[in-house]
């Protein structure tokens, strides 16, 4: 009877493969086990004094927070499958009194991203995070948004929210402005490295672009915007960018 041939080369693969296979399933019972309070640790002491209340594990687990008095809490599962991409990943869902948002959340070596968010934003809690604005009552409705950000570069990204609008008083160039914004669409996309995002009636005429390169914030609005604000009585084209300026989004 001829002898098995043994090759030594396939047993090391084999035994590799399986040690490997263990060494990943024991890290995964662990994540299981592990309480979600000790995020905490790992995590700037500034946000850590946001943050209370963790509950769950590291695998899935929610936390409350309070950021300039909104306060909500922000729920998760870890996506295991996002580490064989060598990137952290997981479901979340962030809900506060008047307002949800739900997507997925995915950050590598130089990069992060947010893909399918879907949200339901009450203009009374967006105006307590911005200083000088009063927002008129409709929600913004968020629709399948995807954001890639990479080195300080914005890539595949796009989106769009619509908005009823409403008497709007906004801050522009350290100045305090209002309008009446009719229906209006905000469509988002990377271009050229940049986030653009573009305000345009329903019907599809532009009232306004924005454009984020790092963390400055160009706007360009239109005469057909300012048409809608009772103090302005300028005249120029409809489509013609009649005021610009550029300032860092910590000034919002």
């Amino acid at each position: 009877m001829a002898k098995k041939i043994i090759n030594h080369e396939d047993q090391e693969a084999r035994a590799y493969n399986w040690a490997l296979l263990a060494t990943f399933v024991l890290f995964i019972s662990l994540i299981v086990q592990t309480p979600a309070r000790l995020v905490s640790h790992f995590l700037p002491s500034d946000t850590r004094s946001l943050l209370g209340l963790w509950g769950g594990s590291i695998w899935s687990g929610q936390v409350n927070g309070q950021f300039k008095g909104l306060q909500g809490q922000l729920r998760w599962q870890l996506r295991p499958l996002a580490l064989l991409k060598l990137q952290a990943g997981i479901n979340w869902e962030l809900i506060t009194s008047q307002s949800h948002a739900q997507g997925l959340f995915a950050m590598g070596m130089s990069h992060w991203q947010l893909q399918q968010v879907q949200a339901q934003l009450a203009t009374a809690e967006l105006q307590s995070l911005m200083s000088g604005w009063q927002l008129p009552n409709p929600p913004l409705e968020m629709k399948s948004l995807d954001l890639y950000h990479q080195k300080d570069s914005w890539q595949d990204s796009k989106g769009l929210i619509t908005w009823q609008g409403g008497p709007l008083d906004y801050v522009f160039n350290g100045q305090r402005q209002h309008v009446n914004l009719p229906p209006v669409l905000l469509n988002i996309q990377g271009q050229q490295g940049s986030l653009l995002v573009s305000l345009n009636e329903q019907q599809g005429a532009n009232l306004a672009n924005f454009i984020v390169t790092g963390g400055r914030l160009e706007s360009r609005l239109t005469q057909r915007l300012l048409a809608y604000s009772p103090s302005y009585h300028g005249v120029a084209e409809p489509d013609a960018v009649v005021v610009t300026a550029t300032q860092p989004l910590s000034s919002l």
